[in-house]
């Protein structure tokens, strides 16, 4: 006998799994920040704010602030500008000539010039002081020498009289800021000099979810040089995890006292009212000349970005120098100076992956006297709208609705799409900031827990995928593709990450003296610890190519200091070679030396393969270059080697640029870099750039001269020697006038 139908219930599942999914929905968005973090919640956001911008697309700039970029075109004109402080000095005096309004400089002078070592610099002075009153003729023109030589020894003191010569100067400052609570000082810090110029007129102790970061250091011009600035201000920029900037901080706190964004300094000179400005913990904004400004998260203003990079007028240093630059190009203007040369301080914004970094402050000042800072709206107007778009989406649960299947998910997009339309007129219209992504996450949620809850299908479906993909894939990978099948599809995202190439030099012919089987256990033992340093640096193992290890940093997981995690991770691998060496020395078998090569920069990460298996893996120009940039060690006779974007990101390494290269197979120049695990001392370090710009100048007597005295005090120092037999073979057989001093790699 059959089996009789079972009644129908009358509870409607559906409409009950959404309303009970649209209350955890809310109670996890209100304990998200409080009591735990959704995973890439807040990231996702920001990118929705960014997606915002360019739909709303570019406005023009005040007409009132100009950018001077310190540019290519002045560093090659110009090399003095970024190498002395005279440089400097003649580039404010040219920016003064022009009759400027305020002048704000985003960089800071914050030690002494060294032209000379300080015992030389002192010999000089003294010997120039005992021939004050000398009559002989030799003696007067050693003088004469000495007088140019003192004269140029006084860079500090020209910088000086310019920027009080100019009387517009705000000078920029860096506050260094306290991660976590450990680093928080026990009393209040004393103030720096020069930080006076930069504090709020009125402040008082912070309080609340507006409170800033607080400093346990700055650093500031030295006083000495500073003296005649007209004011100051912090340049701090802040990137958020996914490497974007879109805040500023608006107040930092050092010791007891509140200090102000130079772009805020530079809105309230502008305004007349320099002094005008207070900042009251606790009450979400800052005073400034009668306006109210909002605050973010942490004390930061949310910048209104105008548009992509060079949305400001730029003038280059050099055009002012050479006196080609209008008459009227910064007559009466707010003018920010900054370094704009080839990627130094480039930022990423909403509009650009390539901004220069100075542009962040122009866009405070221009938010500011605009009254155009983006105001985020508060987590209370996001609650609500996740309740209503899940009461909504309950609605729709109804029997006499579900009858037709496709209207409830059709309903749930519609009301989607009215929480995003509403979320952008918020805020190209009334410049607030209502948190999108959250409510669309918990709207997402209700539905696909109602239509799973209606289907009662996803077991079977989950079941049908493992089956289907077990037998091409490991179980782990499976597990990964029924949590988001999106990753089986073949291809990858374009994203900013380090990989890693190390190998063992002269491996073929060490191969050829074991046996298979030793040779087997010799690799067992130098991959291991080599693999154990690239995961406890939170990188990600991608292959052996042999006896050559390939990793990378920043995927699958975000890592913003991916750069830094490298080079950490190349220099642990050169120490942990030491004790691999002497326990393989002590059995009879050769040592070994590594060749590490490092690159960061955009790449394509993903599965890639065939439909059949594939592997997550990178590929692109930056890690082709990574695996060129490691046989390029042993040329020269370095342990490890990283292309400039690696050099320009890990800022807690200290590298020395080598030269430019022509790899193999790779069109285009590249700068080397040597990641440096001793650096060398201060006086060394400035001789080699020395001989490294004569060389590079066609001045090989000079670079020789540079590079012999260097191999004088470090001649087991491997680019010297390199540098300087390539130098005399040049000078010897000089190179044809459009040789533009790029070495071209002979293997890979």
């Amino acid at each position: 006998m059959p089996a009789l139908p079972r009644p129908r219930s009358r509870l409607n599942a559906p409409m009950i799994a959404a309303a009970v999914a649209t209350l955890l929905c809310a109670i996890a968005y209100v304990g998200h920040r409080r009591a735990w973090s959704l995973p890439g919640l807040d990231r996702i956001e920001r990118t929705s704010v960014d997606a915002r911008f360019q739909l709303r697309g570019g406005r023009p700039p005040d007409p009132r602030i100009v950018i001077v970029g310190v540019d290519d075109a002045t560093r090659r004109a110009y090399p003095e500008v970024t190498q002395t402080r005279r440089g400097w000095a003649r580039l404010i005096d040219a920016i003064a000539a022009h009759r400027p309004k305020v002048v704000a400089l985003d960089l800071f002078f914050s030690s002494r010039e060294i032209i000379l070592r300080p015992d030389l610099a002192a010999r000089v002075r003294d010997q120039h002081a005992a021939l004050a009153t000398a009559t002989d003729p030799q003696a007067v023109d050693a003088r004469a020498v000495l007088d140019e030589i003192v004269e140029e020894l006084r860079g500090d003191e020209v910088l000086a009289a310019a920027i009080a010569g100019a009387g517009t100067i705000y000078l920029g400052m860096d506050f260094q800021l306290a991660v976590t609570a450990d680093e928080l000082p026990d009393a209040p810090l004393a103030e720096a000099p020069g930080t006076e110029l930069a504090r709020f007129g009125e402040s008082a102790a912070a309080g609340g979810p507006n409170q800033p970061s607080i400093a346990i250091g700055v650093t500031v011009t030295r006083p000495e040089i500073g003296r005649g600035a007209r004011g100051a201000g912090m340049v701090n920029v802040i990137r958020d995890d996914d490497g974007v900037t879109r805040r500023l901080p608006m107040v930092v706190q050092h010791g007891d006292r509140h200090y102000l964004p130079i772009g805020l300094a530079v809105a309230l000179a502008e305004l007349g009212a320099p002094h005008d400005s207070s900042y009251l913990g606790g009450e979400g904004h800052v005073t400034a000349a009668g306006r109210r400004l909002p605050l973010g998260a942490h004390g930061t203003a949310v910048l209104d970005f105008l548009g992509p990079a060079r949305t400001f007028p730029h003038v280059s240093a050099a055009a002012l120098l050479d006196g080609t630059a209008p008459a009227d190009a910064l007559d009466g203007k707010l003018v920010f100076v900054g370094l704009t040369y080839g990627a130094f301080d480039k930022v990423a914004t909403p509009y650009d992956q390539l901004t220069d970094g100075v542009e962040l402050h122009a866009t405070l000042t221009d938010n500011v006297l605009r009254g155009e800072l983006l105001r985020p709206a508060g987590r209370a107007r996001s609650l609500i709208a996740i309740l209503l778009l899940g009461a909504a989406i309950t609605a729709l649960q109804l029997r006499r609705v579900r009858r037709r299947a496709w209207v409830p998910a059709l309903g749930a997009a519609a009301l989607a799409t009215g929480w995003v339309v509403a979320a952008y007129l918020w805020f190209s219209q009334a410049r607030e900031v209502v948190e999108l992504i959250a409510p669309l996450a918990a709207a997402a949620m209700v539905t696909v827990v109602a239509s799973v809850t209606a289907l009662a299908t996803e077991g079977r479906e989950k079941a049908r995928l493992r089956t289907a993909f077990s037998q091409y894939v490991s179980s782990t990978l499976v597990e990964r593709i029924l949590a988001q099948p999106g990753l089986a599809h073949l291809g990858g995202e374009r994203k900013e990450l380090s990989v890693l190439f190390a190998d063992i030099r002269g491996f073929s012919r060490f191969a050829e003296t074991l046996e298979p089987e030793a040779l087997a256990s010799f690799l067992n033992e130098y991959l291991t610890p080599m693999t154990e340093i690239v995961l406890e640096s939170n990188g990600t193992l991608d292959k052996y190519i042999g006896d050559a290890v390939m990793a990378i940093w920043g995927a699958p997981v975000d890592l913003p200091d991916h750069a830094n995690l490298s080079c950490h991770a190349a220099l642990a691998m050169q120490a942990a070679l030491a004790p691999l060496n002497a326990t393989w020395k002590a059995r009879g078998l050769p040592e070994i030396q590594i060749g590490v090569g490092i690159n960061t920069g955009a790449m394509s990460v993903g599965n890639m393969g065939s439909e059949a298996r594939f592997d997550y893996t990178v590929l692109g120009d930056a890690v082709n270059l990574a695996a060129r940039l490691e046989a390029l060690t042993k040329e020269y006779g370095v342990d490890v080697l990283v292309g400039e974007g690696t050099a320009t990101a890990a800022t807690r390494f200290v590298f020395r640029e080598l030269d430019w290269v022509r790899v193999v197979g790779r069109g285009g120049t590249a700068a080397v870099f040597e990641l440096m695990a001793t650096p060398l001392p201060a006086g060394d370090a400035t001789a080699w750039t020395e001989a490294l710009a004569a060389y590079r100048a066609r001045d090989f007597d000079r670079a020789v001269e540079r590079w012999g005295e260097l191999a004088v005090r470090h001649p087991d120092d491997g680019p010297t020697r390199v540098m300087r037999a390539r130098a005399e073979a040049l000078r010897a057989d000089p190179p044809p006038e459009d040789w533009d001093g790029v070495y071209a790699q002979r293997s890979k």
